[in-house]
């Protein structure tokens, strides 16, 4: 999965707390975007942002798998892009390992630009600052 972005994290919390911060729509609209997500296999939910040249702010996704508290991917689409996104969560007694991957990017500009750009934000902000934020309080 050369054309994925996988990263690895471990959060000071329990699996439920996780969980609820993954399938929450208010959870996560306050640390990913605002949606409304419900955990539910099929369900069809959207992300919603400022839109910006080139992404008119929208993701539309659907679950694709749901196992509670273990795994959850759902489809993240927007434009031509049609990706999907994984969370694995691992309890490992005091925290719980977060395995995630953003799979599916096809075409030189999806492989290289936008999971560039995808890649940064997951990394720098949403997994590490914005998460791990949302865990503590």
């Amino acid at each position: 999965m050369r054309d994925s972005i996988k990263l690895k994290r471990t959060y000071a919390c329990t699996p439920d707390r996780l969980w609820e911060a993954l399938t929450n729509a208010e959870a996560m609209s306050e640390w990913l975007m605002p949606c409304d997500i419900v955990p539910e296999l099929g369900h069809t939910f959207q992300f919603r942002t400022k839109p910006q040249k080139g992404f008119d702010g929208i993701v539309n996704c659907k679950i694709l798998e749901l196992v509670p508290k273990k795994r959850l991917v759902f489809s993240w689409c927007s434009g031509k892009m049609d990706t999907k996104v994984s969370f694995e969560l691992v309890d490992k007694g005091d925290a719980v390992e977060l395995n995630f991957v953003h799979s599916g990017f096809e075409g030189i500009f999806e492989r290289f630009f936008v999971r560039q750009i995808l890649s940064n934000g997951w990394k720098k902000k949403i997994l590490t600052k914005n998460l791990t934020a949302y865990l503590k309080k």
